[in-house]
Formats: C-alpha cells, sequence, structure tokens
C-alpha cells in the first residue's frame, strides 16, 4: 500500500499542470461572456464558475489519464510520464480513476445545467474517446488530431462563456483562441517526434516534419492575433501580441529550444493576462506549479515543472 508522499502519485497521475490551458481558456470564457455577452457572474451561485471549473477539472481529468494509458510505450521511449511508463501506477487502477473522476465530473456537470453537462460529455467523447481509441483514434492522424484539440478549445471557452452570461453556446469570437489553441498544440508535437516515430504515433510534427510545423503554427498565430484585434478581444490580443515574436524565432531557427520556449511562454502569457481580470486565479496557478515542484523532487529527484528551454 502506498503511504507517504506515493500516495500523491494517485494526485498527479492526472498532470495537474495540463490545467493551466484548461482553467485558463474556461476563465477567459467567463471573461468574455461577463465583457461582450453583456452577462453577470455569480460566483455564489451554483452555476457559477467555481463548480464548472471543478466538473471541468474531473472531466478532463480522466481525459488525461486515457490518454496515458494509451501513450504508455511512447512514453517509456520519451522518457517521461513515469507513473504509467515504468508501471508505478498499474494501468487497471488508472483506468478505474479515470473512470471515477469522469462519472463525477459529468454528473456534477448534468447537475449544474444540463447545457453544462452536454457540453462535458461531448468534450469526453471527442477528447477522451475518440481522440485515443479505435477504431477513430485521431490522435494517430495529424489533421484530425489537431481538430479535436482545436474542438477542445472551443468547447472549453463555450462553457466559460455560457457561464459568464454570454448569449448562445459557441460565440464566433471563439475561434480566435482555437486557433492559439491549435498553433501551440502543434509545437507540443515536435519534442517527442522520434519516439513518437518510433512507436508508430503519427502527430502532425512526425508526419510534416519541423519546418512546415513550425511555419504553420507562426502563421496560425498571426491570425489569432489579427483576429483577436478585429474583435476587440485584448485579453488575447495582448499576450499573443507579446509571444509572437517567439513564434517568429521557433518558425525561423527551428531548434527545440525555440519551439519550447514560444509553448511555454505562451501558456504563461495568456495566464497571466486571466490573472489581471481574475486576480485570484494566482492562487491555483502558483499552487500547483509550486505544490508540483515539491512532488517531483521529492518523489523522483527530478525538477518540474521549469521555465527551461533546453
Amino acid at each position: 500500500m502506498k503511504k507517504g508522499v506515493e500516495i500523491l502519485d494517485y494526485v498527479f497521475l492526472i498532470r495537474p499542470t495540463l490545467f493551466y490551458p484548461i482553467w485558463t481558456f474556461f476563465l477567459a470564457g467567463v471573461w468574455g461572456g461577463m465583457r461582450f455577452g453583456k452577462g453577470t457572474c455569480d460566483f455564489a451561485h451554483p452555476v457559477g464558475p467555481l463548480w464548472v471549473a471543478v466538473g471541468l477539472t474531473l472531466v478532463t481529468g480522466g481525459i488525461f489519464i486515457l490518454n496515458q494509458i494509451q501513450d504508455v510505450e511512447t512514453d517509456r521511449v520519451n522518457g517521461k510520464l513515469f507513473l504509467l511508463a515504468n508501471g508505478i501506477i498499474p494501468v487497471k487502477e488508472a483506468y478505474l480513476e479515470a473512470a471515477l473522476l469522469t462519472v463525477w465530473g459529468l454528473a456534477l456537470g448534468f447537475w449544474i445545467d444540463s447545457r453544462i453537462g452536454l457540453g462535458f460529455f461531448v468534450l469526453f467523447v471527442l477528447s477522451g474517446w475518440l481522440y485515443n481509441y479505435p477504431p477513430t483514434r485521431w490522435k494517430n492522424r495529424p489533421v484530425m488530431g489537431l481538430l479535436i484539440n482545436g474542438t477542445g478549445g472551443l468547447v472549453i471557452y463555450s462553457l466559460g462563456w455560457m457561464v459568464g452570461g454570454g448569449r448562445g453556446f459557441v460565440p464566433l469570437r471563439v475561434v480566435i483562441y482555437a486557433l492559439a489553441g491549435v498553433a501551440v498544440f502543434l509545437n507540443t508535437t515536435l519534442p517527442d517526434m522520434e519516439g513518437d516515430a518510433e512507436t508508430g504515433k503519427i502527430t502532425f510534427g512526425v508526419r510534416y516534419g519541423v519546418k512546415k510545423t513550425v511555419v504553420w503554427a507562426f502563421v496560425l498565430e498571426i491570425f489569432a492575433v489579427g483576429l483577436a484585434f478585429w474583435f476587440r478581444d485584448w485579453l488575447l490580443f495582448i499576450p499573443g501580441l507579446v509571444v509572437l515574436p517567439f513564434f517568429l524565432m521557433s518558425a525561423a531557427k527551428q531548434t527545440m529550444v525555440e519551439v519550447l520556449r514560444a509553448t511555454k511562454f505562451s501558456v504563461l502569457a495568456l495566464a497571466a493576462a486571466v490573472c489581471v481580470v481574475f486576480p485570484w486565479y494566482l492562487l491555483p496557478v502558483f499552487g500547483v506549479f509550486f505544490f508540483s515542484k515539491w512532488y517531483y523532487r521529492k518523489r523522483f529527484d527530478f525538477e518540474y515543472p521549469s521555465f527551461r528551454s533546453s
């Protein structure tokens, strides 16, 4: 039986640092609904952002576990995500945790509102099931993998938009966030290309190579920044403009150092912008960061997360 810091293995199986883009997109949607949807946001109300964020965290946590289960061999080759790849947590226990998180998240979503529950369900079916499992297994299809990740961002922003008081389920302005998310996703397919190719995982980076991937990431980031200006969405425009030079350097130099720098600073910049409009968001941002650093240092003598790009 696990004890001490080892019991936290089950917490970190859901990869808490991956929640940064999830929470950030969701809160950007909340801000968008309040700002452009002329709605109101009441944190004390059961349909408020906090409860929806909890349900969203549970569902996406289940999705992240399913993704790791399907990537065990790839992660072992790439030397990452030790908990499943090194057999620290059995796959059966991982499936059980994923099932519990997903069921609890969906139940909470439908309890809050049928539209919220439907959004959670769509997110799970696309990103959890169709993305990872046959017959579709879109994670191994470069273009579909890209589209699913963009659609996931669209759903998450739309949930926030609805909670913030925005009208309709999918606002037109969500396109700019989907484009920004896909630009970052393209870069994330590059660092593990060799291990992915060795295990038969065909990502966008594996199929089209570094040059085309970083150029497309740069182009999509330009479109995202341009459309953010057009929509007067300063929450995305300002951080997007700040990180645009990093995408330019990535496209120009085509090195993993520049790719990682563009990826990390993109997540950081948008999270910082959201912290400006929702200052309390600093608590989970710093809490997850320092808690994760403590865990990985204590458990594996490993420095993670880190802002280093090499």
